[in-house]
């Protein structure tokens, strides 16, 4: 689909094929575009526009560069964070002074709101200024996103430092939500990785047909992106703290279990071994004859039972861990 963005309209219009795009047009948006809207937009800008698996390579025709007056930004993997379980997909941007193209292979909601933006500020910079409404969302959504996953990561730390002993299987359901957490902040980290690489590289060319305004703007989301980046560090140091810990209190409970198991083995030993011996088919045994013999049987081997137990309770052995 081809969505038009023209100056001074209030509405975005849909390109339908056969049609010319009217001069005017200040964003050409490609939305899992055919051949036909393609090649319109190609005709439009006068140039060609990268491919799918160019945009997704590392070599040179995947990287930011800059080509007499267009601008060729891309991004290998961008995930919208209105959906953070659907998967990533390449993005181009194709910056020239008097048109946007834009190359996306998904629905995001980040270009919806950074359109419904533009029309309504109406900004008589042109295409860079779409750019910069279009960086300016993709970050915010991307912070979003991320702060959410913060919030999560508290959550679930306050459920599992407690001083409560949480069962072995709930400790498994909280280390696959920190598995699903570090997925969404991967997805989270691409687009952000995308985004800083675009806004350093317009900041860096600086390209003297982009207006002054819209580079302050551009340079205002990098210093953003940077917090970002360290807000991404945090989380991932939350994440494997997290890890580490679900993972030592199932190792508690899995010695806790052992501990019981090795109490049990001791305490039983004890009478094990007078019933053995005892046991024994020898004709002359003391108090085989004895009418006390059989009471005074059962009374040592409960006595032995009795004994050990006493000394775990002593050493605090036998407390409810």
């Amino acid at each position: 689909m081809l969505t038009i963005h023209c100056r001074g309209k209030s509405e975005p219009l849909t390109w339908r094929s056969g049609t010319a795009i009217p001069a005017d047009a200040v964003w050409l948006d490609l939305c899992q575009p055919d051949a036909a809207e393609t090649q319109a937009c190609e005709e439009a800008a006068g140039l060609e526009l990268p491919r799918r698996e160019d945009i997704r390579g590392i070599g040179l025709a995947g990287r930011n560069r800059c080509l007499g007056d267009a601008l060729f930004l891309q991004m290998s993997s961008f995930a919208d964070a209105e959906d953070e379980q659907k998967r990533a997909t390449p993005l181009s941007l194709v910056l020239t002074p008097h048109l946007l193209v834009t190359q996306r292979f998904a629905r995001s909601g980040s270009f919806d709101t950074a359109a419904s933006q533009w029309h309504e500020t109406q900004h008589d910079e042109g295409a860079a200024s779409a750019l910069s409404e279009l960086i300016e969302t993709m970050a915010e959504r991307t912070a979003q996103s991320m702060q959410k996953i913060g919030g999560e990561v508290a959550d679930l730390s306050r459920k599992v430092f407690t001083d409560t002993r949480e069962e072995t299987r709930k400790l498994r359901r909280w280390l696959v939500h920190v598995g699903h957490l570090e997925a969404r902040l991967a997805v989270s980290r691409g687009s952000l990785l995308g985004i800083t690489r675009i806004v350093a590289f317009i900041c860096e060319n600086h390209p003297d047909w982009i207006p002054q305004t819209q580079s302050s703007r551009v340079s205002m989301v990098r210093n953003d992106l940077k917090a970002l980046d360290e807000f991404d560090e945090q989380l991932t140091g939350k994440l494997q703290f997290l890890l580490d810990s679900i993972f030592g209190f199932i190792s508690v409970n899995q010695n806790s279990v052992m501990k019981l198991f090795t109490v049990v083995a001791v305490a039983a030993f004890p009478p094990t071994v007078l019933a053995g011996i005892w046991g024994m088919n020898f004709k002359y045994m003391p108090a085989l004859s004895q009418p006390w013999g059989y009471g005074m049987a059962l009374a040592t081997i409960a006595l032995s039972i009795l004994v050990p137990l006493a000394i775990f309770k002593w050493r605090g052995w036998l407390t409810r861990d």
